[in-house]
């Protein structure tokens, strides 16, 4: 029988739709783990073990034989060199000078573009020299070539380019013993070149690199990424490409320059990322406090003084901005600290509430001392590691012991000491640095090659996951799978949570603000998602 309050009244419209998996991983406290989960709109409304307990929906996807979980962030992304190095010319797999050489005749001939745009290349372990300006010249058939290092922190570039890019003051320009320039570039130089590259570049190929970088990116069971552009990364335009652009994927960018005025007039809560204190250990551009173990004629540079970072860490947080800032050797680690003391110093009561408050962030942090560890848990910074670099450089044959010796090679990336200490750790790929495998950078958390630094697997999943979103202070609303939280989520074949080698799972769909960036499911489509 009708009441009044009900009299003349539709029945409630079945709306949503329920994800039905073997499993389905939360990440919270309260409930650890479920079979399904009820997304309406952009929210997660219901996670249960019954899914005949579900709320009333309209769709219901089984996901037989998968998991599902939070999906992942990766907190330090260089997307638009990403999408170059997907649509263009890897050359993380040349395993010599000649091979690269090779490589690059054999893209020359297959590309029209101004500039032939290559990336990847590691010579630490090469067995011969690398070519010279007038070989890469001739391999590239007349246009200009700019090769990254695996780090971007140096450059290979052909005569042609070392002609045209304006390197006359440039520090940075590798000479030989009689003063002819090598086509290695680093520092300043790698920047100029760089910029100058970029701006030759075609609109049509950026664009298709930057669409490239994100469906990889949602493909990987990624949905969100903190993409650091900058001056001397891609340079503004790209970087407002990523700001104003309608993407499958969250890209939340960082502006790596001094300018805050930049992020205030794109109403920005970030500054700085991948705002550069030092370079790598790999073009030995890092800042060490001793020297060089195979360069003992060097330490590296700091590329700022004390008093411009204390005013722009000052400035930032006055303005409600939180910062982040490249940091691997230990002099710029310990040039943080003691900027961060300066300004708590400046702020009304000792300032260290304030800053806290911001959760600026530490970008590396490769060559961390321990007696650092109580400054960053004091001020609340938060460390934005890359696993995957000690899976690839770390060892007692590896690039870190050549590097830095054996004794300060033993403590790079403390993940375990620094997560006992209660420091936030969020965990990136730094692609095009490294691939862009989430699993990868849990994989390579949990087997170290100094296992005291290891961490669980659960713990390297949540600092894949929650520890991005605890970075960009975003937990409140994205990151568990809970009700009334953002339906951000991926699922996989198989159970790449439990498996011992998880590196292989594949992604089945890719779940970003309640809309399908990868896969497919009975929920509206991501924006810019190709279908």
């Amino acid at each position: 029988m009708d009441t009044p309050s009900n009299v003349g009244r539709a029945p409630s419209p079945t709306r949503g739709t329920l994800l039905v998996a073997d499993r389905v991983i939360t990440l919270g406290h309260a409930r650890q783990a479920a079979r399904a989960v009820l997304v309406r709109g952009s929210r997660v409304v219901w996670v249960g073990d019954d899914p005949r307990q579900a709320p009333p929906h309209e769709h219901r996807l089984d996901l037989d034989g998968g998991v599902v979980g939070p999906a992942f962030v990766d907190a330090h992304v260089h997307l638009t060199p990403t999408g170059l190095g997907l649509t263009g010319l890897d050359l993380s797999g040349a395993r010599s000078g000649e091979e690269l050489l090779h490589a690059v005749g054999s893209y020359a001939s297959q590309h029209t573009g101004r500039v032939l745009w290559g990336h990847g290349f590691d010579p630490h372990t090469y067995p011969d020299r690398l070519p010279d300006p007038d070989q890469l010249a001739e391999a590239s058939a007349g246009a200009a070539l700019f090769l990254s290092r695996v780090d971007g922190h140096a450059s290979l570039v052909d005569r042609n380019t070392l002609a045209s890019a304006p390197l006359a003051r440039a520090e940075g320009v590798e000479r030989d013993a009689d003063g002819v320039p090598t086509g290695l570039l680093r520092r300043e130089a790698n920047h100029i070149v760089r910029r100058w590259s970029v701006g030759a570049m075609a609109a049509e190929e950026l664009d298709a690199a930057r669409r490239a970088a994100v469906l990889h990116a949602a493909a990987l069971g990624v949905a969100s990424v903190h993409e650091m552009g900058g001056p001397d990364v891609m340079g503004l335009d790209d970087f407002d490409a990523w700001v104003t652009g309608d993407w499958p994927i969250e890209v939340l960018p960082y502006w790596g320059g001094l300018d805050l005025e930049i992020p205030v007039a794109r109403d920005l809560r970030q500054a700085g990322g991948d705002l550069f204190l030092d370079g790598s250990l790999g073009s030995h551009t890092a800042a060490l406090c001793a020297p060089y173990a195979d360069r003992p004629a060097t330490s590296g540079h700091l590329e700022l003084d004390d008093g411009t970072l204390t005013d722009w860490f000052e400035d930032a947080t006055r303005a409600g901005l939180q910062t982040g800032v490249h940091a691997i050797g230990d002099a710029a680690i310990r040039q943080v600290v003691r900027c961060w003391r300066a300004v708590a110093d400046r702020l009304d009561g000792g300032g260290t509430d304030e800053i806290r408050r911001l959760r600026h962030r530490l970008e590396h942090g490769e060559v961390l001392p321990p007696d650092l560890f109580d400054d960053l848990a004091e001020l609340g910074l938060v460390v934005s590691a890359q696993p995957m670099f000690e899976h690839r450089w770390g060892g007692s044959e590896g690039m870190y012991a050549s590097r830095l010796g054996p004794e300060r090679a033993a403590w790079s990336n403390p993940y375990r000491a620094l997560a006992d200490r209660g420091i936030g750790l969020a965990f990136g790929s730094d692609t095009n640095v490294t691939t862009m495998n989430p699993w990868g950078s849990v994989w390579a958390a949990e087997h170290r090659h100094h296992p005291e630094h290891e961490v669980t697997r659960l713990e390297a999943v949540s600092m894949s996951t929650l520890g991005g979103r605890h970075a960009a202070r975003q937990e409140r609303w994205v990151g568990v799978v809970r009700a009334g939280m953002r339906a951000d989520l991926a699922a996989f074949e198989g159970d790449p949570y439990a498996a011992d080698d998880p590196r292989d799972a594949r992604c089945i769909l890719t779940v970003v603000n309640g809309r399908v960036a990868h896969g497919d499911a009975p929920l509206p489509v991501a924006p810019g998602r190709e279908v």
